[in-house]
């Protein structure tokens, strides 16, 4: 069975990026563009893994990931950005991982990967 993964990512077409290549990468992987709908869609399904953009409108990802953690602790938590400093705010709300956009899409694979693997 694949493992579930949650993407939260306002950008349209680097949600369609994002979910096509981890298709591709053997994930079933659902697309929200907003935290509010993406705590819906949670709370409906069973997910291995939320990656979480950082600069979403209205609720940011540090957040969202604060929220997932408290409704769904066994969910590991991956926060990503194009934002240099998103290593602090991955530490401060506990996230499971975090990258910058720009590493691409091996390290993303990569990282999802290793989180999912941590158990």
């Amino acid at each position: 069975m694949a493992q579930r993964i949650l993407l939260v990512e306002d950008d349209q077409d680097q949600a369609d990026l994002y979910q096509s290549v981890l298709a591709m990468a053997g994930y079933e992987v659902t697309a929200s563009y907003d935290a509010e709908t993406a705590l819906a869609r949670l709370a409906e399904g069973a997910y291995d893994l939320t990656l979480v953009d950082w600069d979403l409108p209205g609720m940011k990802g540090d957040a969202f990931i604060t929220q997932v953690q408290a409704r769904a602790p066994k969910v590991k938590t991956v926060l990503f950005s194009n934002h240099f400093d998103v290593d602090d705010a991955a530490r401060a709300c506990h996230a499971d991982a975090w990258l910058l956009k720009s590493e691409g899409i091996q390290r993303l694979r990569e990282t999802l990967a290793r989180v999912l693997q941590q158990g």
